[in-house]
């Protein structure tokens, strides 16, 4: 006799749901099971600060002497990281102190050009007046720009039961005020001691492009356990992976992961039907995709066969910046898996960290991306030493992935993370 559907899928009459049921260990599901949780409806984009196809150059962030730095040492370099703004506590100041000290150590030539953000940059709905204390506050001392894609909860409304619902809220007001705004020379805030100013981003989604690397930042919505991508951004995608210069790297960065094995979100089928489904009908591959929403680092590798040949694509997951609570992964009859764990379907979970805090680097050459991820022990006041987690080496020629030794980060000492003026308590 079969179970009770109730048991068995957490399912009754008129779409009620009870539960979301354990997954058996074995199968390791990297992408959103049949069992759905709850979310709120797609909710529509506001309007663009300019017409298609939506672009922004490095040159616009960058003077002409910084940028002519960057195309004389033949390296681009850069963080990116996701889920930071958590405003229940400190560990989003903690991470921006990493980034601060890796900028600090590292040498003239080699220093961040920005930050890339993969979106939840303020939680839990995205306020307008949370920008002050859980971004502009956090980020001061960060020497770099920062770009980003907006995350779920950036775009989340207010939920009735959270408490009472603000009349003037609209999805997405504070990253737009903040990440689109017209005048790139406003400050971000005057509530706090920092100098960063608003950025004037052109679109939700939008071409990152520069003198190494061309970075296609997709917005997969406000689903909690899916993205949700419509026809026309599907339509600007295609258009964007056919136009994308062939002769320099290509990224793909999106919120929602394609592959993820947490047990919290684990990866969204609609953005993986949405991202390879595209790159197949352009016959144009990234060499990288970059993704957030999951609270912990993960680096899987998928092997896509077309007539050219088997490519390699590294997709990772960057989303321990400061949420306060990291995700684990499921286990495999017990215990946590053992990376490198190949997967089936030509999928290979390489490494990842879901004990502390970090952020990854990236270093963009015209032959090869280096990615390093650096983590740290999230501890209060105290001063704990840097680690390079995990290293990989895409040949952009190639598309083939390696991976690098690890260790200790060298001169990465960090000091204690202070707190910032202007931060209320």
């Amino acid at each position: 006799m079969s179970p009770f559907q109730f048991f068995a899928l957490g399912k009754g009459t008129r779409n009620r749901q009870s539960h979301v049921p354990p997954l058996a260990p074995a199968n390791f599901p990297t992408q959103a099971a049949h069992v759905q949780l709850p979310h709120y409806p797609f909710q529509p984009l506001p309007p663009p600060n300019g017409p298609a196809p939506y672009r922004f150059d490095l040159s616009q962030l960058l003077s002409p002497g910084d940028l002519e730095r960057i195309k004389q040492a033949g390296t681009l370099v850069f963080h990116t990281v996701g889920d930071t703004g958590d405003y229940r506590g400190q560990q989003q100041d903690f991470v921006a102190t990493l980034m601060t000290q890796d900028s600090d150590n590292s040498a003239d030539d080699r220093k961040p050009a920005f930050l890339y953000h993969l979106g939840d940059v303020v939680y839990f709905a995205g306020d307008i007046d949370k920008y002050g204390d859980n971004f502009y506050a956090t980020y001061e001392q960060y020497p770099a720009f920062i770009v980003a894609i907006p995350g779920n909860h950036d775009c989340q409304p207010d939920d009735p039961q959270d408490g009472p619902v603000d009349p003037n809220k609209k999805p997405l007001d504070g990253w737009v005020q903040n990440f689109m705004s017209r005048n790139p020379a406003q400050l971000g805030s005057l509530k706090t001691h920092s100098a960063r100013t608003q950025m004037d981003l052109p679109n939700v989604f939008w071409t990152f492009t520069t003198p190494l690397a061309t970075i296609l930042g997709l917005f997969s919505n406000v689903g909690e356990s899916d993205g949700e991508i419509h026809q026309d951004q599907v339509d600007w995608f295609h258009g964007e992976l056919s136009a994308a210069d062939p002769g320099r790297a290509l990224i793909v960065a999106v919120h929602h992961p394609p592959f993820s094995g947490d047990v919290d979100h684990s990866g969204s089928t609609a953005v993986y039907k949405v991202l390879f489904e595209s790159f197949q009908a352009t016959g144009r591959y990234p060499h990288l995709i970059l993704s957030g929403h999951v609270h912990n680092y993960q680096r899987f590798t998928t092997v896509v066969k077309t007539a050219k040949g088997s490519l390699q694509i590294p997709c990772v997951v960057a989303g321990a910046g400061g949420y306060t609570k990291l995700g684990k992964l499921h286990k495999i009859k017990g215990q946590y898996p053992t990376a490198p764990l190949p997967l089936g379907n030509s999928l290979t979970l390489e490494q990842y960290d879901q004990d502390n805090f970090g952020f990854l680097r990236l270093e963009v050459s015209a032959s090869q991306i280096q990615g390093t991820y650096y983590s740290a022990p999230y501890t209060a006041g105290a001063a704990p030493a840097l680690s390079a987690v995990d290293g990989f080496a895409i040949d952009v020629k190639k598309y083939s992935v390696q991976t690098v030794s690890r260790g200790k980060a060298k001169g990465a000492g960090l000091k204690p993370a202070k707190g910032k003026k202007g931060r209320k308590s």
